[in-house]
């Protein structure tokens, strides 16, 4: 089998199952209408025929009904199936009609090539030897075909010699497929890493600006701290704007389709881009005939909005920005919808429209750059609309402004229109029995509270093997197995558990391995899906009310919003936890090292100082063990503690925020053995110099929440 991928995988063998449907079914009945008209005598093996009809009908059925089953096993299992499967079909149909079936011998060269160029050399080979074998069977057994001459010596020599040369077609148009693929995602990831590194340092400059203007007298250090604030969000935007493009060029995942009303998504980005706008004019135009929710992404609409706007507010010095909606067609079944947004701003030469939704591209150049940027927010916007199914353009004419428009088509919920989805409003599911293992304690207590929030009944295994035990004399409703348990793997305690039973609990791993190696293994195991640290209430919800769709739900209680001055300026007092919470007020921790929004979430589980107390000094105490072991692994150059130890020292930092660490760990989980022997010693200092100021910054955090400070705040 080739090494694709499963997701390409599993594509191919259902594309491949439609097209047997589609193709083959038809083809099968215009071969029998055929033999009925040229060979009258085939009615005397009629019930040889219909029961070979009914078998290849029953068998492309099944095969189109399999593989939309998940799993990698069942597609590779399909794969070696229908590969045989096929051509002994055909080689049936060539028995039974005789000599006008020669006319349709050449499906055998069209069914091998088909599995070469969609699964690979290795199934190809494969349907070549039962095309071979089944031919030669054919010409042995049947009375009209026992006197083989040229022509049927020529269908065997064609069948092995066009195969073998295509398959080095294949085998070289593979390679520069995984080539290029490999290429694009390198400099995806790349990008990805360099904007991540830029904007930890970011988030601390930013916070000690806003500190230094709230908290100086003087107006001249006010007036420079604002215009730092002013650069660094500036910077900020074009560093998101480069993370949105590594993530759609790396197509890492496809955004939900959910019904939605459109004034949702343009009341946001009014609501978001108007304080950007304060002095210009940034209009909204609704055709009132659009009343009824669409099904799509929300996060690709306002992407693609918030870029275009973006632009726009920024190229016009004085003027308007105007968004547009407009109805051009209502089918009944849905809109077509005409987006634009137009600005009097400067403009766009006629010689760089051409030009303009190529990444990183700049009408202005040089020293005479007045507007800054990278070049980035067409692209994305393009990139965001061919996801949608349009095509973004650009009209513009210097010194009156531009226009950009796209037209997308949109269905209608097929439910109720009442009972809009919102993304941001997840539904909550409660009263479940939930069995959770994970043998870090930490890790444990927070997801057990997280559960309890939502009045989940909560048993609590801290091993795989207590998982086993449990799963073996109780019930549950739901399974959530930590991947990386040191006696058992979260993958083994299922498999274990799947064996032997017929209804098994919605299991869902998790992990803070991101790899494609894990990933590829936990999808092998069959399990309902992977939830990734750092955990949150929107993705446990989200996988839990998934497995539950039609019981009855609750929305989830708002999380405090945080403002885009908050957000921004997340190290500062207002921002790690949010100043809408009355326990505590914090002050300013170091955030380069400590990520607010996990500090939010553990406020969220449980807004008491105690709480807060108790789990950060459970966070410190395991990670002072897991780097005491991790050291001595790395001494010892033990290789497979070196990746365990650094996967729990990830989980227990990416639950407190700690994202320097976490970067780091995350390097150790697949370091090879030639890279940990001759960098060891660099390793060795990076490792404690991250982990003595993650440990500081938790303990400067910690102190905030200790009972003699909390005594103080009241």
């Amino acid at each position: 089998m080739t090494a694709i991928s499963h997701d390409e995988l599993s594509a191919n063998v259902r594309t491949q199952a439609d097209f047997r449907l589609k193709f083959g079914v038809p083809v099968a009945l215009v071969m029998l209408a055929t033999m009925y008209y040229v060979s009258p005598e085939i009615i005397t093996q009629r019930h040889a025929v219909e029961i070979a009809m009914a078998l290849y009908l029953v068998y492309t059925l099944a095969v189109r009904y399999f593989s939309r089953q998940p799993g990698r096993q069942c597609a590779r299992n399909l794969v070696v199936i229908t590969a045989v499967s096929d051509p002994l079909f055909l080689s049936t149909w060539l028995f039974l009609f005789g000599d006008p079936a020669t006319m349709f011998v050449g499906l055998y060269v069209f069914t091998v090539l088909g599995f070469g160029f969609r699964v690979g050399n290795h199934p190809m080979f494969l349907c070549q030897i039962v095309s071979i074998l089944g031919f030669v069977a054919v010409m042995l057994a049947s009375p009209r075909w026992l006197q083989p001459g040229l022509p049927e010596v020529s269908h065997v020599v064609v069948l092995i010699m066009v195969p073998l040369y295509a398959s080095s077609l294949i085998k070289r148009l593979q390679t520069a497929k995984a080539l290029a693929e490999y290429e694009s995602q390198a400099k995806s990831m790349l990008l990805a890493k360099v904007s991540h590194e830029l904007r930890t340092p970011l988030t601390g400059i930013v916070s000690s600006a806003q500190l230094i203007e709230v908290e100086t007298t003087d107006p001249a250090i006010a007036q420079r701290a604002q215009a730092i604030n002013e650069m660094a969000t500036g910077l900020d935007a074009e560093i998101g704007r480069m993370l949105d493009l590594a993530k759609l060029e790396a197509k890492r995942k496809q955004s939900d389709s959910i019904a939605f009303p459109l004034t949702h998504v343009t009341d946001h980005v009014m609501r978001v881009l108007s304080p950007v706008a304060s002095t210009k004019g940034l209009y909204l135009e609704m055709d009132p005939r659009i009343t009824k929710p669409v099904m799509g992404s929300v996060e690709d609409l306002v992407g693609v909005l918030t870029n275009l706007v973006g632009n726009a507010i920024k190229f016009t010095p004085a003027g308007s920005v105007t968004i547009k909606v407009d109805l051009v067609a209502d089918t009944g079944a849905g809109y077509r919808l005409l987006f634009g947004v137009k600005d009097t701003g400067i403009g766009i030469p006629a010689g760089h429209l051409s030009r303009i939704f190529e990444p990183f591209y700049q009408v202005e150049s040089g020293s005479s750059r007045k507007f800054g940027g990278t070049g980035l927010g067409t692209a994305i916007a393009m990139e965001y609309v061919k996801r949608m199914g349009g095509l973004l353009q650009v009209e513009s004419k210097p010194g009156s402004g531009t226009r950009f428009w796209f037209e997308v088509d949109m269905q209608h919920p097929a439910q109720n229109p009442d009972a809009v989805v919102h993304r941001d409003a997840p539904c909550v599911v409660t009263g479940k029995r939930v069995l959770i293992a994970d043998d870090n304690r930490v890790n444990l207590e927070l997801l057990r509270q997280m559960l309890l929030k939502d009045r989940h009944l909560v048993t609590t295994a801290t091993s795989g093997g207590q998982a086993l035990q449990l799963l073996a004399r109780e019930d549950f409703d739901l399974v959530l197995l930590d991947f990386n348990m040191g006696d058992i793997d979260g993958a083994t305690v299922y498999q274990t558990y799947c064996f032997g039973r017929i209804d098994t609990a919605p299991t869902y791993f998790i992990t803070a391995d991101t790899t494609s190696t894990t990933a590829a293994r936990l999808a092998d195991a069959g399990a309902s899906g992977v939830i990734y640290k750092p955990l949150s209430f929107d993705s446990l919800r989200s996988a839990i009310s998934s497995q539950f769709t039609d019981e009855p739900t609750e929305e989830r209680a708002e999380a405090p919003a945080m403002t885009l001055a908050s957000s921004t300026a997340a190290g500062s007092p207002a921002a790690i936890p949010g100043t809408s919470r009355s326990t505590s007020r914090l002050r300013a921790v170091p955030v380069e090292f400590l990520d607010p929004e996990a500090i939010e979430l553990l406020r969220e589980i449980k807004d008491t100082p105690e709480f807060m107390f108790s789990m950060i000094s459970e966070g410190l105490e395991d990670l002072e063990s897991t780097q005491a072991r991790l050291t001595a692994s790395m001494r010892q150059h033990r290789l497979p503690d070196v990746h365990h130890d650094a996967h729990t020292m990830r989980g227990v930092s990416l639950s407190f925020g700690a994202v320097r660490l976490a970067a780091f760990a995350d390097r150790l989980m697949t370091i090879s053995d030639q890279a940990l022997a001759a960098e060891r010693s660099q390793l060795l200092s990076d490792l404690t110099r991250n982990y003595a100021q993650s440990v500081n910054a938790l303990r400067e955090l910690r102190r905030q929440f200790s009972p003699s400070e909390a005594g103080r705040e009241r």
